[in-house]
């Protein structure tokens, strides 16, 4: 069995865990700057333990983010991860259509549907319960919160958030380095580095 370090012991560590031992990896534990709760085997700082005289083979980026800085600083500490092999971690419980491009260090969680001819570049997330149209692109390291729906067509830019419960329509490209904020219904294009702001319900 292949064992596995992940790198981040916040909550969504678990959930990735989870995910990794039924790709058939055995998660010997996450490293961090500081233990957590995570319930996961903690090894230490990751300068110390990755760069070790016995360093891991595989490692996985166990660690979101939840608005701009989060995802550029992401984004850079992945792009200095080397000498490590970074699988894409596929949830047995989605559905992922055989004409999908896959990238490394990819996650999909449960009940996703994944449509033919999309492409997910390396380090992007797709959370649980999410539909992902055909012919999408999801660029490098973009999270795709819970339960959103992209339509068919559209593409989503590099370093971006996407909130939960979004609905993106058909054929719109949303840029790089965006926040899409929860329940957001985006109709038309988001320019690169913008903020979109969710629709309140209102009581009558």
């Amino acid at each position: 069995m292949k064992s596995l370090v992940l790198i981040g012991g916040g909550g969504f560590s678990a959930e990735v865990a989870e995910v990794a031992i039924q790709n058939g990896f055995e998660v010997l534990g996450y490293v961090d700057i500081r233990k957590t709760e995570s319930g996961l085997n903690y090894l230490g700082e990751p300068d110390v333990y990755l760069y070790s005289n016995d360093p891991p083979k595989f490692i996985f980026p166990a660690f979101g983010a939840i608005d701009r800085k989060g995802l550029l600083r992401r984004s850079s500490s992945l792009r200095n991860l080397s000498g490590f092999i970074i699988p894409s971690l596929i949830s047995p419980h989605a559905y992922v259509s055989k004409s999908v491009i896959i990238g490394k260090g990819v996650f999909v969680s449960h009940g996703v549907v994944i449509n033919p001819n999309t492409l997910l570049e390396d380090f992007s997330i797709i959370n649980s319960g999410s539909i992902i149209g055909h012919d999408v692109k999801v660029s490098e390291c973009s999270i795709v919160s819970g339960n959103v729906f992209v339509g068919g067509h559209s593409n989503i830019g590099a370093n971006t958030l996407i909130g939960p419960s979004v609905s993106i329509m058909n054929s719109v490209n949303v840029g790089s380095e965006v926040i899409v904020s929860i329940g957001s219904v985006v109709g038309r294009n988001v320019p690169d580095g913008k903020t979109t702001l969710p629709i309140l319900a209102k009581y009558v």
